[in-house]
């Protein structure tokens, strides 16, 4: 009889996927390609014929989450109001990371994906842009401060384990609202 074939898509995110859990559970940096190959029950080189690299399959993991922040930034970037703008880009952060609850704690939890964000210019770039919208231009300690709390504790809030039986619209719902508070303070 004949062994069934899986197309190459199928097979990339099964491996994207065993990516993501193994770094959720030990990171970016505790990972290793044999660990993912384990988790699928293959060998390394059925991972490899699917990404170059460790580094590809981070990339790849993390794409969509910096993709969704240079979205909210594009759609900030065009509202006059500074106030205005900071709210929608508040908002469009929690929305994007309560979406992408598996991977968006571990953009500031995880030295090996701030080496990642800072290695691929597009991201770096991006999230940068996020925190001039946030501070403002000319940012004082104060708001430097607050967005080095803000940033950080939504990404880590929507994917914090004590939180995942919020649904996805209530947690939106409270961590904009504690952002607010922050801002506002």
């Amino acid at each position: 009889m004949a062994k069934a074939v899986t197309t190459r898509g199928f097979a990339r995110d099964r491996v994207l996927d065993a990516a993501r859990a193994l770094f959720t559970e030990h990171g970016v940096g505790g990972t290793s390609l044999q660990m993912i190959a384990d988790r699928l029950g293959v060998n390394t080189s059925a991972v490899y014929y699917q990404f170059r690299s460790k580094a590809d399959i981070v990339v790849t993991v993390f794409r969509p989450v910096f993709e969704d922040i240079t979205r909210v930034v594009r759609i900030a970037a065009a509202i006059p109001s500074q106030e205005v703008r900071r709210e929608a880009t508040i908002s469009g952060m929690i929305e994007l990371a309560v979406r992408h609850r598996r991977t968006t704690a571990l953009v500031h939890t995880d030295p090996a994906v701030a080496e990642v964000v800072e290695a691929i210019g597009e991201f770096r770039d991006a999230f940068h842009s996020l925190q001039v919208i946030l501070a403002g231009p000319d940012p004082d300690s104060a708001s430097r401060t607050a967005v080095a709390v803000l940033v950080p504790g939504i990404f880590g809030a929507a994917g914090d384990p004590d939180v995942c039986d919020i649904p996805d619209e209530e947690l939106h719902r409270l961590l904009l609202d504690c952002s607010r508070r922050l801002i506002a303070a």
